[in-house]
């Protein structure tokens, strides 16, 4: 009895749902009763069936067919679902329901949050930096010197990180000025240095070979052989 319903349940096929519509069908403009009709036609679809009996669908969902004909066309009218026919084998033409729009609705709206989630990142750096530059100069920033920071983000496109770096440079130097930053910023530029990483190996290479530099002009040189004297034994002089 077990094995004949474990056989009925494999035998029925599984439907695969996004996780970005479960959890965004709301935002969609979407219902739970759209949400479960869109689910029932998908469980059809996957198997191939682009037109399966409404009432079939109706009794699965324990309601009537009038009752999820009016959920299509309340999904129609929010351009969920478009109602298109297509050519039979016979010449005769038949009237599916093509989901289509949902989908494209829900690429677009991950697109949305993406560039949303990326439009707070930057923004984050964007604050971070001023702080960091603020803290470190120990004032707030003028306009200019401001109009300054936003063209290293939004027009030299540098990253914060890249910021931060060049900051750290002109600490170390004593030199605090945005100025001096930027000649740091722009000869990194010009060396093909675009991340953090970038100018961390292109130190740790500087310092490289300066301490093979030192270390070749502080050992020792081996002595020059000096030209030959004669020794002479004072003995055999007369």
């Amino acid at each position: 009895m077990a094995e004949n319903a474990l056989l009925r349940y494999l035998q029925a096929g599984q439907t695969s749902v996004s996780n970005l519509l479960l959890h965004h069908y709301h935002d969609l403009g979407m219902s739970t009763g759209q949400l479960m009709v869109y689910l029932e036609f998908k469980s059809y679809l996957d198997r191939g069936i682009l037109d399966p009996d409404i009432r079939k669908i109706a009794k699965h969902l324990g309601t009537d067919d009038n009752q999820v004909f009016n959920v299509l066309h309340q999904m129609t009218v929010k351009q969920l679902v478009v109602q298109k026919t297509r050519q039979l084998p016979d010449g005769k033409e038949d009237a599916i329901w093509d989901f289509t729009p949902l989908l494209t609705k829900l690429a677009d709206l991950n697109l949305q949050e993406a560039d949303q989630a990326r439009t707070k990142e930057s923004t984050n750096q964007r604050v971070t930096t001023f702080n960091k530059i603020e803290a470190e100069f120990g004032r707030t920033m003028s306009p200019m010197e401001m109009q300054i920071i936003n063209d290293w983000l939004d027009k030299d496109h540098y990253p914060a990180e890249i910021i931060a770096l060049a900051l750290r440079q002109a600490v170390l130097n004593s030199a605090l000025s945005l100025q001096y930053m930027d000649r740091i910023l722009r000869n990194w530029q010009r060396q093909g240095l675009k991340s953090a990483r970038d100018v961390q190996e292109h130190e740790r290479q500087f310092e490289e070979r300066k301490s093979q530099r030192q270390g070749q002009i502080t050992s020792p040189q081996p002595a020059k052989d000096g030209p030959k004297i004669p020794i002479f034994k004072m003995n055999n002089q007369h």
